[in-house]
């Protein structure tokens, strides 16, 4: 998961969602409501025992390649992390685990070790998309008075479909491409969230980000689709993952005056509560505890189980807030 998330009126506030129905479906299954899903037959009905057990074969290579890029992904960051001023110790690693990708340290570190130590100048932010190469573009959406949030969702989907051009490009290759969170719901669906018991916080959480998606959708369209060049010509899907990968990765305050962020490496570990290393944008992070080889770093970043549910479409039973 990530950083204290905040977007706009929303704390932290997705994504090209892959299809509507099984992304909406999936988040009442990680609720635990197995009747939800899509409704589709995943292993199909009548298959000959080899069937299934190709079918089990494939998958296992799938995850071997899978884990296989996901290292060639971490080796590279690291490299440009470094390259960049930052430092990252080389007892980490990341690892899929249980379908969920995470950080986990490859030998002991003692306590007090640095994990990480941020460069000041790597981040996305209003500033580094004033320095780009499309800083006269965002000058003039400054000059329009665009939103600060939608600047910084710009600057990331833009960045995003420049590929390997793109300075950022080790960095987004961690990101996630799709979410499952609140956004994927239909209207009829976020009525079901809200007759769930306890989820009513989750429910006005998922109210306020489509709301404030929207705005941010309108004025698009409105102020910048009209005069944009092609390369800033993007789909409502586009600025939607742009928008949940802000809420997600990003760092900032309520007030939604800007100063929002992404931070590289601050919003890869999971989060649990009450983790021994707690979720920072500034400085380094030592080890607040000793960790043993295999063992997984996580941070806390201070989120009630609402706003997890609502940003992440996961379930967090040890998190503050909503017991089930």
């Amino acid at each position: 998961m990530a950083g204290k998330r905040t977007l706009g009126l929303c704390l932290h506030i997705a994504v090209a969602l892959c299809v509507l129905g099984v992304a909406s479906g999936q988040f009442f299954v990680n609720l635990g409501d197995k009747t939800k899903g899509t409704g589709t037959d995943v292993a199909g009905a009548g298959g000959a025992g080899s069937g299934v057990d190709k079918a089990a074969d494939a998958g296992v290579a799938q995850q071997g390649d899978q884990q296989a890029q996901l290292q060639e992904d971490w080796t590279a960051f690291v490299k440009w992390f470094r390259s960049n001023g930052g430092i990252i110790s080389s007892k980490l690693t990341v690892k899929v685990r249980n379908g969920r990708q995470g950080v986990y340290f490859k030998e002991r570190m003692r306590r007090g070790e640095t994990i990480v130590s941020f460069p000041r100048n790597l981040r996305i932010d209003e500033k580094t998309a004033m320095k780009g190469k499309a800083g006269h573009i965002f000058q003039r959406l400054k000059n329009d008075k665009c939103y600060p949030d939608l600047m910084v969702i710009l600057h990331i989907v833009h960045e995003s479909s420049l590929g390997k051009d793109s300075f950022w490009f080790p960095y987004f290759k961690l990101l996630r491409k799709s979410y499952n969170n609140i956004m994927s719901l239909t209207e009829p669906q976020m009525k079901t969230l809200l007759r769930r018991p306890g989820c009513e916080n989750t429910y006005n959480l998922g109210v306020m980000m489509r709301r404030t998606f929207n705005n941010f959708y309108e004025w698009y369209k409105k102020n910048c689709e009209p005069w944009a060049p092609p390369e800033f010509q993007f789909t409502r899907d586009d600025l939607l993952w742009g928008f949940n990968t802000l809420v997600t990765c990003g760092w900032g305050d309520q007030s939604g005056n800007g100063d929002k962020s992404m931070i590289p490496f601050s919003d890869v570990p999971q989060h649990r509560r009450e983790s021994a290393q707690k979720a920072t944008n500034r400085g380094f992070i030592s080890a607040a505890k000793e960790y043993q080889a295999g063992e997984e770093l996580t941070f806390d970043y201070g989120l009630l189980n609402d706003a997890v549910l609502a940003y992440y479409g996961q379930p967090t039973p040890d998190c503050r807030g909503l017991k089930r």
